[in-house]
C-alpha cells in the first residue's frame, strides 16, 4: 500500500555521496495472520565511490522515486545491488522492495544484504521477515535468533504466522524450536507471543490464552498480544469478553490503528453499524489508506446506505487502488437502485481480473433484460478483439448466451467460426455438440465428440454426452449403453451419468432397471431433465400420480422448461398450468 506518508519517506532517502542510508520503511498494518514488524536499530552509513555507469543508474533510480516511477527505481537498485555489492545500495533495494510489497525482490535483496553484512541486525531481521512471508519459517528462524542475540528487538510472531498455512508437522517442528529457545531465553516476550500463535493454530487454545496473558502481564500494551488474546477469547466462545477487551484497549489507545482495525473486524460479525463507525474513524486517521477506504465502503453498503457507499467507492477510484472492486460494487449499487445503464457502464470498466467474468455475466444479463441480444453479442465480439488471450472463454460465454436464448443455428455458426481460429479446441467442440443436439444434427454432434475422444479416450463428459445423445436421437442403444458404462466406471455415483444410463435402459426395454437408476439420479440431483426421465418411466409403470407430482414440482422450479411442459402436454394435459404473463420491461 503506497500511502502519502510512505512516499514522502521514500522520497527523502536521497543519495549521500552515492551511499545508501539504512532506514526502516513504514510498516504495513498486519492482518489477522501476520505479525507487526518493529523497527530494527539503524545501521551505520557506509561510503565508497562508484563507477560512472553505476552512479548514473542510481541517479536515475532516485529521480524515478521522486516521479513515482517505483518499478523503474526498484529495477535499477536491484541491478546495482548485484553489480556493486555495496551495502548501502543493497539495503536501499531491500527497503524499497518491502515498501512496494515486491516480495521476490525483497527476499533477493535481503539475502544479498546478509551475505554482505552478516552481523547487521537489521539485515538479519529483514531476511527473516521475508523468509517468513515466503512461508519458509524454519529457514527464517536462525536469522531472527541472530537479531535476538544481538540485543535488538526480534519478532518471532511473524515467523509463527509464516507457518500457519503449512502442514501441521511444520507447525509442530517450529513449536519445538521455540520451546528450545525459551529454555535459554526464558520469558522472552517475542518468543512467547510466537509460541502462543502456534498453539492457537494447533488447537491448544487454553494453553495459548494462558501464555499470551503471561506476555500481557509483562507488557500490558503489546498490541499483537492483545489481538491474539481477543481472537482466542472469541474462538473459545467468550465473544463478549473479547469485545469488552478490545473496546477498552481502543479507548485507552485511540490512535492505535491495529487495535481499532481488529475491533472493527470483530464488529462486522455482529453489528455492521458499529463496525462502520470504527472504519470511519480509521479512514479519518489514515485518509490515504485505500484498504481502509474499501472496507468502509463495503461495510456501508452492507448497512444499506447506498449513496454513502457509492461516494466512498468513487473516492477509492481516485486513489488508483482497488479500482476493479470499486467498479464492480458501483455496478451492484446501480442495479439495486434500478439504474441498468449506469450498472453496465460500471461493469464495462473492469478489465481482466478476478471480477472480470462476474461483471461480464451481469452486463449480459442486463442487456438481455433490455432485449438487447445483438448489443450483448457485439460487446463480446469487441472483447475478443481487445483480449485475444481470453478468446476461447469469450466464445464459450457467447455460446452459453445463445443456448439460453435458444438461438441454436446462431450458436452453431459462432462455434464453427471459433473452431476455425482454434481448431480441435475441446471446449469449443463440446459446446458445438450441445447446439447440434438441439438441432438434431447427429453427424456433426458425433464428429465433434469423437474428436474429443480421439485425443482423450476416457473423457467422462464426452463419453456420457455421446452415449446420451445416441440414446435420445437414434436407435443405437447398445452403442450408447457401452459409452455410458465407460463413463460410469470412472464416476459410479455421478447423477448425470446415472440419468443417462437409466434413460438408455428405458429405451432398451429394461424398465425396472431404468427406474432404479433414475430414482437414484433424481434423489441426488432433482433437476428438470432428470425429473422428466424419471417421471416418464414412472408413468409407463402406472405410477401416474407420482409422475405428475414430480413434473409439476420441476415446473415450479423452471416454469418455462420445454421438456417438462411437453411431457405434461403429452401425458397429462389437464395438469399443465398456463404460462405466467411476462412483466413489461421498465
Amino acid at each position: 500500500m503506497k500511502t502519502a506518508i510512505g512516499i514522502v519517506l521514500i522520497g527523502s532517502l536521497a543519495l549521500s555521496g552515492c551511499a545508501g542510508i539504512h532506514s526502516r520503511q513504514p510498516q504495513n498494518e498486519p492482518t489477522d495472520q501476520t505479525a507487526a514488524e518493529p523497527a530494527a536499530p539503524p545501521a551505520e552509513e557506509k561510503l565508497r565511490p562508484f563507477p560512472d555507469d553505476s552512479f548514473y543508474d542510481l541517479l536515475v533510480a532516485e529521480f524515478a522515486l521522486r516521479r513515482g516511477a517505483y518499478d523503474l527505481a526498484l529495477g535499477n537498485y536491484m541491478q546495482q545491488a548485484r553489480a556493486t555489492h555495496d551495502i548501502g545500495v543493497t539495503a536501499r533495494a531491500a527497503q524499497l522492495a518491502q515498501f512496494l510489497r515486491s516480495d521476490r525482490a525483497a527476499l533477493d535483496a535481503s539475502q544479498l544484504w546478509v551475505a554482505q553484512e552478516p552481523d547487521d541486525p537489521e539485515a538479519q531481521y529483514t531476511l527473516a521477515t521475508q523468509l517468513a512471508k515466503a512461508q519458509r519459517p524454519m529457514e527464517a528462524l536462525p536469522h531472527m535468533v541472530k537479531v535476538l542475540d544481538a540485543g535488538a528487538k526480534a519478532n518471532f510472531a511473524v515467523i509463527a504466522a509464516g507457518a500457519l498455512q503449512l502442514p501441521e508437522q511444520t507447525q509442530t517442528d517450529l513449536l519445538d524450536a521455540f520451546n528450545k529457545l525459551l529454555e535459554t531465553h526464558k520469558d522472552n516476550i517475542d518468543l512467547m507471543t510466537g509460541k502462543a500463535l502456534l498453539l492457537q493454530q494447533l488447537g491448544h487454545k487454553d494453553e495459548a490464552l494462558t501464555l499470551i496473558r503471561k506476555v500481557l502481564a509483562q507488557s500490558p500494551d503489546e498490541t499483537y498480544a492483545i489481538i491474539i488474546e481477543a481472537k482466542l477469547l472469541e474462538e473459545t466462545g467468550r465473544q463478549q469478553e473479547a469485545f469488552a477487551r478490545l473496546e477498552a484497549m481502543v479507548k485507552e489507545n485511540p490512535y492505535n490503528r491495529r487495535l481499532r482495525l481488529q475491533y472493527a473486524r470483530l464488529l462486522t460479525r455482529t453489528d455492521m453499524n458499529r463496525a462502520r463507525e470504527q472504519f470511519a474513524i480509521l479512514v479519518q486517521q489514515a485518509p490515504d489508506d485505500p484498504d481502509l477506504l474499501l472496507s468502509l465502503a463495503l461495510v456501508t453498503r452492507e448497512t444499506g446506505e447506498l449513496d454513502d457507499a457509492r461516494s466512498y467507492f468513487n473516492q477509492l477510484l481516485q486513489t488508483g487502488q482497488h479500482s476493479q472492486e470499486a467498479h464492480f460494487y458501483l455496478g451492484q449499487i446501480a442495479e439495486q437502485q434500478g439504474d441498468r445503464a449506469g450498472a453496465i457502464r460500471q461493469y464495462e470498466q473492469i478489465t481482466p481480473s478476478e471480477d472480470f467474468f462476474p461483471a461480464l455475466g451481469r452486463i449480459l444479463e442486463l442487456r438481455l433484460q433490455n432485449d438487447d441480444l445483438a448489443g450483448a453479442r457485439k460487446y463480446l465480439r469487441d472483447l475478443r478483439e481487445r483480449y485475444p488471450q481470453l478468446a476461447v472463454r469469450l466464445y464459450m460465454v457467447e455460446s452459453e448466451l445463445l443456448l439460453q436464448t435458444r438461438q441454436y443455428q446462431a450458436g452453431n455458426e459462432l462455434l464453427s467460426d471459433g473452431l476455425k481460429q482454434f481448431p480441435q479446441q475441446p471446449n469449443l467442440l463440446y459446446a458445438r455438440s450441445l447446439f447440434s443436439e438441439k438441432r438434431r444434427d447427429v453427424p456433426l454432434l458425433e464428429k465433434d465428440l469423437r474428436a474429443i475422444l480421439a485425443k482423450d479416450p476416457d473423457n467422462v463428459v464426452a463419453l456420457n454426452a455421446l452415449g446420451y445423445s445416441l440414446a435420445n436421437l437414434t436407435n443405437r442403444y447398445d452403442e450408447a449403453y457401452g459409452l455410458i458404462n465407460r463413463a460410469l466406471a470412472q464416476k459410479p455415483d455421478d447423477p448425470a451419468i446415472l440419468d443417462s444410463l437409466g434413460w438408455v435402459e428405458y429405451h432398451r426395454g429394461n424398465i425396472e432397471r431404468a427406474r432404479q437408476l433414475l430414482e437414484k439420479a433424481y434423489a441426488a440431483f432433482p433437476d428438470p431433465e432428470v425429473a422428466g426421465h424419471y417421471g416418464e418411466v414412472l408413468w409407463v409403470q402406472g405410477e401416474r400420480e407420482q409422475a405428475r407430482a414430480i413434473w409439476l414440482k420441476a415446473l415450479q422450479a423452471e416454469p418455462d422448461n420445454e421438456q417438462i411442459r411437453d411431457l405434461l402436454q403429452r401425458y397429462a394435459p389437464e395438469a399443465l398450468p398456463r404460462r405466467a404473463p411476462q412483466p413489461e420491461q421498465p
